[in-house]
């Protein structure tokens, strides 16, 4: 357990440093608490394929906390969020951890993914994240959700999330995209047409590196703003 908390510290400090975040004591033991549920829970059914120390720190928590180095965003400015599709609880278990004020919603259309993430969130006192088994199309049909930010994490090709978050995401707020650079330009070209039918007028990217004990992590973050 000691080896596992040395190489998850170590490897997760160094990326965070990478991103230019500051975190204390304590955020950095929510992250190794909720990585070592992950792990219990993952031998029961599986919620990620990532389960070394070094490789969640970086792959999972750090990637996670990458929107923070995006221009735009800071822990202190009070943002209403939604997660959408958070598998394990990725990015919005970090995000809770680091950005108190922040109102997190994760949701997830399995059932048992869900379930997990709110009892993480409720051993860990996240009373900023709440969670819900969902899908966003229900949010939608419900008609009383708006957020200032959506994020899909690896969840769905752009057209495609942007067609789910385009309703939740109210006038002035946007929706961001975890990728790598190495998108399919005619998947950003897709996605460029149709978000301006959907009401986003610009976008922007912003691309940064995770160091890891495997070598550097190219990451790419996509944004729309809705307009």
């Amino acid at each position: 357990m000691n080896d596992d908390r040395q190489s998850f510290f170590a490897a997760f400090q160094k990326a965070v440093a990478a991103l230019g975040l500051t975190i204390d004591a304590a955020q950095q033991e929510g992250m190794f608490a909720h990585y070592l549920q992950v792990v219990q829970t993952n031998k029961q059914f599986n919620l990620t394929r990532i389960t070394s120390p070094a490789e969640a720190a970086v792959k999972h928590y750090a990637d996670s906390l990458s929107l923070l180095a995006m221009p735009g965003f800071s822990p202190d400015r009070r943002l209403d969020v939604l997660d959408l599709g958070t598998g394990a609880g990725f990015p919005a278990v970090p995000l809770a951890i680091m950005c108190k004020v922040w109102t997190i919603t994760a949701i997830d259309a399995t059932g048992k993914k869900a379930f997990f993430v709110q009892m993480a969130a409720k051993s860990q006192h996240l009373l900023n994240l709440h969670v819900r088994h969902a899908r966003g199309s229900d949010l939608t049909r419900e008609g009383d959700s708006s957020f200032d930010v959506v994020l899909l994490r690896a969840v769905a090709k752009l057209e495609e999330g942007l067609a789910e978050a385009a309703p939740l995401v109210r006038k002035g707020g946007c929706v961001v995209f975890y990728k790598t650079p190495h998108i399919e330009s005619t998947e950003i070209e897709n996605a460029k047409r149709f978000a301006g039918q959907k009401g986003f007028k610009n976008s922007d990217h912003f691309d940064l590196s995770l160091p890891s004990p495997e070598g550097p992590i190219a990451r790419r973050l996509i944004r729309y703003l809705k307009t």
